[in-house]
């Protein structure tokens, strides 16, 4: 499936690589090392989205808005997928940090790999509480299926579309987990 959507997507995912490399002041892709399934440390591919201003200091884009909100800026995920690293559907992948922050029951979501979308990114996002998210990721890693998978693809392309064509996108930073939540 991932192959597929690479070459789906190809055109589109050359076209922000262009934007990027000639009118922003950054490199085009963004790695970072998040956990994978069992808290495996993987490196997770995205478009970049902020620029550095100076030492310090950075700021998103408008490009980089853009590409968030729609979610473009997750396109180079596809290759995570393909590399066996990630799933279309499951928990988002966090940062290796909050590892160690997780309670016992908090950690069943490392049971399986993280996907590029999930239940929770479908029920709220980043506007959704720690816990919420929690609660929705651990929903999902108890009732996946097959059925439940493409149920979330097809609610997140419909999600996307909301953010971009009803204007209602604030981008919202998410919060740091402090494991009290």
């Amino acid at each position: 499936m991932s192959i597929f959507l690479i070459f789906l997507f190809s055109p589109l995912m050359i076209l922000i690589m262009l934007l990027i490399k000639f009118f922003e002041d950054f490199e085009i892709f963004f790695i970072q090392k998040r956990s994978g399934k069992n808290g495996k440390k993987i490196n997770v591919y995205k478009f970049q989205t902020i620029k550095n201003l100076r030492k310090n200091k950075m700021q998103i884009s408008k490009l980089g808005k853009f590409l968030r909100i729609s979610r473009l800026d997750e396109l180079p995920q596809f290759f995570n997928v393909l590399k066996g690293d990630m799933s279309l559907v499951g928990p988002r992948p966090l940062y290796l940090k909050y590892n160690k922050l997780y309670n016992q029951n908090q950690k069943k979501r490392l049971l399986i790999k993280p996907g590029i979308t999930g239940w929770a990114q479908v029920n709220g996002d980043n506007n959704l509480s720690w816990s919420k998210k929690f609660s929705y990721d651990l929903w999902y890693v108890e009732n996946q299926n097959i059925f439940l998978d493409f149920y979330i693809l097809f609610k997140t392309i419909i999600v996307i579309f909301k953010k971009i064509f009803l204007k209602k996108n604030k981008l919202r930073i998410e919060d740091e987990f402090n494991g009290k939540n």
